[in-house]
This record gives structure tokens, sequence and C-alpha cells, in this order.
């Protein structure tokens, strides 16, 4: 499923991948109890997953069955019931590291319309790069029914990023009639070198 589009080296990309992992589980995730993550199987999006629940595990505590990993594939809808009858408090959806933009919108529109048939009515958590494939939810909003599936969910969190200040930002997401409305609830500073190497990995238009 690799499709490599950013400039960075993999090296450089997995260890991208553990300086914003760390952010999201301590702010992304703060006050979820139980996370379910849905990834691509590949090096990228592992290392991103990874460096999250070892983040997430810290800031919220270690124990059993704080959460589950769930793999992108042609048989997702089999997992999605998994997901939906897996008592999560959110699910985590984080692709995006090797693909092009138009592969995550894809696979996100699937992703979400697996989840909306399995019966899935908790936290939804959307990681940047999946916000910019989708064009900030318009590409799904315009399907009236996952746009009036979100808007049933009881939460949404996106993690967007503004490089010019050097920060990430922690949004809730409301849907109001396939209207977005978008309010920050926190904010991380980052450092010099994870605002460059996020730079550096944004995909080129395609």
């Amino acid at each position: 499923m690799s499709d490599k589009c950013s400039t960075l080296s993999l090296p450089e990309d997995i260890y991208l991948r553990s300086l914003t992992g760390r952010l999201i589980g301590e702010h992304l995730f703060d006050g979820y109890r139980k996370i379910a993550i849905i990834t691509f199987p590949d090096r990228i999006c592992s290392a991103l997953v990874a460096a999250t629940l070892s983040s997430y595990t810290y800031y919220t505590g270690y124990s059993d069955n704080i959460g589950a990993v769930f793999t992108y594939d042609d048989n997702f809808g089999e997992t999605a019931k998994k997901v939906a009858t897996g008592s999560f408090d959110a699910v985590f959806i984080a692709y995006g590291g090797e693909q092009k933009l138009s592969t995550v919108n894809e696979a996100f529109k699937m992703t979400l319309k697996a989840l909306m048939n399995a019966g899935y009515k908790r936290g939804m958590v959307i990681h940047v790069r999946v916000w910019l494939a989708s064009k900030q939810l318009s590409t799904v909003l315009q399907d009236e029914r996952l746009s009036g599936w979100l808007e049933s969910l009881p939460e949404i969190r996106v993690l967007t990023a503004d490089l010019d200040l050097k920060k990430f930002i922690f949004n809730k997401v409301k849907i109001n009639k396939g209207k977005l409305t978008m309010t920050p609830y926190r904010e991380a500073l980052l450092t010099d070198e994870h605002a460059e190497l996020l730079r550096k990995s944004i995909p080129p238009p395609e």
C-alpha cells in the first residue's frame, strides 16, 4: 500500500512520527480511557501508532486493555464490527504517512462507511493528514448519510497544525446539517526541528 510522497528519508519519517505521537497521546486523547486506533499496515503509520499509544499509556495510566490497534484492508467491514462492539471511548483514524492524499481520502470514506454500517456510536478522532486529504471533511460531508451519522456522534476531535506559528492545535468539531464548525480546546508548541520535519513531510499536490 506504500506510495511514499514526502521528501524525508525513512529514518526522518519515523523520528517525526515519534515526536508527533507523543503530543497526540498527551493532548488529543486526553480524557479517554480506552482507545481504538485504525491505521494503514505500513512502517510510518505503525511508528505513529506505537508512539501515540506509548504516550497515551504514560499520561493515562498503564493498564490492561487500554487500547487496541486495527489495520485497514479489503476486509475492513469485519474489523469495523470489532471496533463498534469493543466498548472504546473513541476511535482514532491515523492514515497517510506513505500514501497519496487521494488514497488516504478514499480509505477514510470507506472506513467511515464501514463504521457507520457496523453501528459505531462513540467518539471519533481524526489525524491531520486525514483532515488534509478529506479537504477538511468536505469530501465526506457530501454524503448525506455519512454527514448525518457524524453529526450523531457524541464527539469529534481533529488535530491540525500551524507551522508558521510552530504549534499543533487540538480541536473539537461539530457538524450541523452538513456544515462544520471547529473549536480549538488546546495548543502545543512545536520545537524548531519538529516543525521543519512536518514542513518537509507535506505531500505535493497531485
